[in-house]
């Protein structure tokens, strides 16, 4: 072992090869690349997704406690943890609740915020994403699809598109596949803007995974290229995960820098 120090990224985790590679493989190597004296780990939060890999691929991928336990055991003292989860939602509540069972075991053990945590995370946010965005002309709009979640923390997409239209962003829409607004709710609001005709659709999670495939690209009725398809809407597939983005991956580094801050 070198040195005492530890860096665990914990991600929900996706079976996607391309886009783990895209997505949280990038933001693992610009969190690596910010703090190179400690020893990288990784952590997946799906226990589904981690069995797929390990049937597929032969690859063990740990759990929060199995990569926590295997750090303890070798004697690491200092270990600062950085989830890439989208919102203070389920699976960062059972992240923490996981390192609290570890918080004797280690003299340091810190942990980042989700990706929309302050005011200001919401405000980088739009910057990254229109950053990226093409010109969505007279008669464009964009649909961000998010997760959602039952979690009192769903409220944050609502706010994320509030931030938008604040900034001057009025044809961008935010919607969920599992929460409040669904698609739905997002097509009614993009009918009251008489201009919009074609809509680009972006996934609002760090991997496009199952869920773009599925949820937003994929051909059953249901899905949201379909949904919009039916109301006469042009949709333009953005097949790119947030953990694409440069300046997404600046804010994941940020706050693990703002976690070491903290006493």
């Amino acid at each position: 072992m070198q040195g005492t120090q530890a860096l665990l990224v914990v991600s929900f985790g996706t079976t996607h090869k391309d886009t783990l590679e895209r997505s949280i493989e990038a933001i693992e190597a610009d969190l690596r690349a910010a703090f190179p004296q400690r020893e990288f780990r990784r952590a997946f939060t799906s226990g589904i997704i981690r069995r797929r890999i390990r049937l597929r691929d032969r690859v063990k991928i740990d759990g929060v406690v199995e990569a926590l336990e295997a750090l303890w055991l070798e004697g690491y003292e200092d270990v600062l943890v950085q989830p890439t989860h989208i919102i203070n939602g389920e699976e960062t509540a059972r992240l923490r609740s996981e390192v609290r069972l570890y918080s004797d075991q280690f003299k340091k053990l810190r942990v980042g915020e989700p990706l929309l945590t302050q005011q200001r995370d919401y405000e980088q946010l739009v910057e990254a994403i229109v950053a990226e965005l093409p010109d969505l002309g007279f008669d464009g709009a964009l649909a961000l699809m998010g997760h959602g979640t039952k979690h009192f923390a769903n409220p944050a997409y609502a706010a994320l598109e509030y931030v938008f239209h604040a900034k001057g962003h009025t044809n961008v829409f935010v919607g969920t596949v599992e929460g409040y607004p669904t698609i739905k709710e997002l097509i009614q609001r993009l009918d009251g803007q008489l201009n919009a005709r074609r809509v680009f659709v972006a996934p609002l999670m760090v991997a496009a995974g199952a869920h773009v495939s599925e949820d937003m690209a994929g051909d059953g009725p249901e899905s949201w290229k379909n949904q919009l398809l039916a109301h006469d809407y042009q949709p333009i597939l953005i097949e790119k995960g947030l953990g694409e983005y440069p300046l997404v991956r600046e804010l994941f580094v940020r706050h693990a820098k703002e976690a070491l801050e903290r006493r």
